[in-house]
C-alpha cells in the first residue's frame, strides 16, 4: 500500500493544485484497484494529507517575464493521472508466452469414470432393495404377532372398560407393536435411499 500511495502522489503532485486534489479509490469485481482524481461510480474518497512541495533553486518567481507565462499557458492541459494496480494473483495467471489453457478430461476418461460410478450405484441399489424386502418381511411377521393380535382383540371385545382397564390395554398394544414402529421407520429410510440412488443413476450419461 505504501508503494501505491507513493505512485499516486508522484503522478498527481502539482505545485499549484495539490491542496485541492481529491483522490478516489475504486475496486472492480476482479479485484483491480484504480486510483483517480475523477469521481467514479462505486469509488470511495481517500482521506489523504496534503503533500507539501518545495520549489527548487532554479524555480521561476512571480516576477518572471510574461513570455514564459504565455508559453506555459499554451501547453496542453495535463490528463488526469490514473494508476491501475493488478492483483498479483491475476498478473501471475496471465504470465507466459501463450494463452492459458484449462485442463479438461477427454471423453473416454470421463466415460470410464461414469461407468465405475454407475457400477457402484447399481451395487448400492441392489443392496438397499434387498434390505427393504427383508424389512417388509419382518414387518409383516410382526403384524401377525400373536401377542399383538390378542391385545387388539381384548381391546375390541371389552365392554365399557374402566379407565384402568383402558390404560392396561393400551400398554399391552404398545408393548406388542413397539417393534412395528421401528421397522416402519427403517423401511421409510430405505425407500428414500433407493429413490436417491435411482436419481443419481439417471443423471449419469449413458
Amino acid at each position: 500500500m505504501k508503494t501505491l500511495w507513493i505512485g499516486v502522489a508522484v503522478s498527481l503532485a502539482s505545485p499549484l493544485a495539490v491542496a485541492q486534489t481529491t483522490i478516489y479509490k475504486h475496486v472492480d469485481e476482479n479485484g483491480r484497484v484504480t486510483y483517480t482524481n475523477r469521481p467514479m461510480k462505486g469509488a470511495i474518497v481517500l482521506d489523504l494529507e496534503p503533500i507539501s512541495t518545495i520549489p527548487g533553486p532554479g524555480s521561476p518567481t512571480a516576477s518572471a517575464p510574461e513570455k514564459t507565462s504565455a508559453k506555459a499557458a499554451d501547453r496542453p492541459a495535463a490528463k488526469p493521472a490514473v494508476a491501475i494496480v493488478t492483483p498479483k494473483g491475476i498478473a501471475s495467471a496471465g504470465a507466459g508466452n501463450g494463452p492459458t489453457t484449462v485442463a479438461s478430461v477427454d471423453r473416454e476418461t470421463q466415460k470410464s469414470r461414469d461407468d465405475v460410478r454407475r457400477r457402484i450405484l447399481q451395487e448400492e441399489l441392489a443392496q438397499e432393495e434387498k434390505s427393504l424386502a427383508e424389512t417388509r418381511s419382518a414387518l409383516l411377521q410382526e403384524r401377525q404377532n400373536p401377542a399383538l393380535i390378542a391385545a387388539v382383540r381384548v381391546a375390541q371385545d371389552a365392554t365399557d372398560p374402566t379407565p384402568a382397564q383402558q390404560a392396561e390395554m393400551r400398554a399391552a398394544i404398545d408393548r406388542a407393536s413397539g417393534r412395528i414402529r421401528g421397522l416402519q421407520a427403517t423401511a421409510a429410510e430405505q425407500e428414500k435411499n433407493i429413490e436417491a440412488i435411482k436419481k443419481e443413476l439417471g443423471a449419469l450419461k449413458p
